[in-house]
């Protein structure tokens, strides 16, 4: 059984028991601008070209697991999901020690390579291709999106020349090179699968900052912070991680190159990375065909607001939930991913002017931007207590709900201020389903209607038209956790 922290497996060494380019401009002694048009075509010639710039990590833990409140190891992560796997070692060893890849991009000794390869590290070493090993300080450290910036005293080293991972296609060639399960400098071959792809792991800010691309380059254990090179030898993307579930084959990830040049200057500079926040909890589900035609929409681009959140920059530009994002700075906004990569790529205290679209019309907000918080995803509950008589339930549209009895508010501990009827079921296949409509949410409102009990919620169901725009407003009922709102449809 290959072990690896799954969807994907980080890749440092199994010894851990874990698998719009920059506003920031590089420094002069930074990695150069992309090698446009060299001529290079064969993967021979970047390998050579490449070599002496990719290097070794090796990083040690001396702290005992007890130290701060527990292990910090990824693979307990893994085990608190998953179990043990047989072929591992029940009881991690002390010193922990992790290998991964780094690769350099100036020539006085900066290194990039994955957070999870040094992440808690007491020492940190690099190793080159002839042999030198160099004792390397680790300068910052961004796990929201799995990147840490070494740096060694060392100068006239030659960078890797840092290439653009938006403009790659998917088909192309890409080549990768690491040090997976202690073989050194090997270099696999494969194309670029996909683009944007979201890869849940746990170092990363799950809230949608960053998107990976997929290759089938092999990569394993030992990969990570290694390069994915394009046929020029330009880095595009940092190896980081491999999907391992179900037998799967050829199946990595890569972060792109430009998420990684966009904070390197924060990271040299000060160590950790700061984005800019709004404060808004958006629709999960986007602007569909019955999104668009409820909000009178001229199209489906834009981020509609589920929430706003107290005190935050939004509040104070005067946003509201059902406001839709339409522009900020004058760029259009096509989705959720596009608002996030966006607002984050400005800093704290920086304005931005915001296009929103509210009530049928145009409006312009200006927003001074708060600084982004790292959270961890709440976890929704998991189960309710069946009370001894049995509650009152209505179905409509492919929903079950149910009253909000004694036991469901004390199980989730809800505000007596609270209205609503809770979901118990959603009907497979129904369209409340394929729009993420999920058990256990708390209906508050329907088309703008307060749901306070069963019969308001089976009088509303009735009132709809078959064919008509619906729009289904629900809380989560986890510590912030949040507003959601649904588009469906009348069948």
């Amino acid at each position: 059984m290959v072990f690896g922290i799954v969807i994907g497996g980080f890749l440092n060494s199994p010894e851990v028991a874990v698998a719009a380019p920059g506003a920031i401009q590089p420094t002069a002694n930074m990695a150069p601008a992309i090698t446009a048009n060299s001529g290079v075509r064969d993967f021979a010639d970047v390998v050579d070209q490449s070599m002496d710039s990719i290097v070794s990590v090796t990083s040690r833990d001396d702290r005992d697991e007890d130290e701060e409140g527990g292990s910090s190891d990824p693979q307990d992560l893994f085990r608190f999901f998953f179990g043990d796997p047989q072929d591992e070692p029940q009881t991690p060893q002390r010193p922990r020690i992790g290998e991964g890849t780094g690769f350099v991009i100036s020539t006085d000794g900066y290194i990039l390579t994955n957070y999870h390869v040094v992440q808690n590290a007491d020492r940190v070493k690099v190793g080159f291709r002839d042999g030198g090993e160099e004792t390397a300080e680790v300068v910052g450290t961004d796990p929201s999106i799995d990147l840490a910036l070494l740096k060694i005293a060392v100068n006239g080293l030659t960078p890797l020349p840092l290439g653009d991972s938006e403009s790659l296609r998917v088909g192309e060639w890409v080549i990768a090179i690491g040090n997976p399960l202690d073989f050194e400098q090997t270099v696999t071959v494969g194309v670029l699968s996909a683009k944007n792809r979201r890869v849940p792991l746990p170092t990363l800010d799950r809230r949608g900052l960053v998107t990976f691309l997929q290759t089938d380059a092999a990569i394993n254990f030992g990969n990570s912070g290694g390069p994915l090179l394009d046929i020029d030898g330009n880095v595009v993307g940092i190896n980081t991680a491999i999907a391992r579930q179900n037998l799967a084959e050829g199946i990595g990830f890569a972060l792109p190159i430009n998420q990684a040049r966009r904070v390197i200057d924060q990271l040299r500079d000060f160590g950790e990375v700061k984005r800019g926040y709004i404060g808004i909890n958006m629709n999960t589900t986007g602007i569909d065909r019955d999104a668009q035609e409820y909000l009178g929409l001229p199209d489906r681009n834009g981020v509609i607001i589920d929430a706003v959140t107290p005190g935050s920059p939004a509040e104070r530009a005067g946003l509201r939930p059902f406001d839709v994002i339409r522009e900020v700075n004058g760029e259009l906004i096509e989705g959720n991913d596009q608002l996030i990569t966006k607002i984050s790529s400005y800093m704290p205290g920086e304005r931005v002017e915001l296009e929103i679209f509210r009530d049928g019309k145009g409006l312009t907000k200006s927003a001074t931007l708060g600084e982004r918080p790292l959270q961890n995803e709440p976890q929704p509950a998991v189960g309710v207590d069946t009370p001894e008589d049995e509650p009152q339930e209505s179905e409509g549209l492919g929903i079950t709900v149910q009253a909000l009895d004694r036991r469901v508010r004390e199980q989730f501990e809800l505000s007596s201020s609270l209205r609503g009827v809770l979901i118990t079921d959603v009907e497979f296949d129904s369209q409340a389903a394929e729009k993420g409509v999920l058990p256990l949410r708390i209906v508050t409102h329907v088309n703008g209607e307060e749901i306070d009990s069963v019969e308001a919620w089976d009088a509303a169901i009735r009132r709809l038209r078959p064919g008509q725009p619906v729009k289904i407003d629900v809380v989560v009922p986890v510590p912030n956790g949040g507003q959601q709102t649904f588009f469906l449809r009348a069948p």
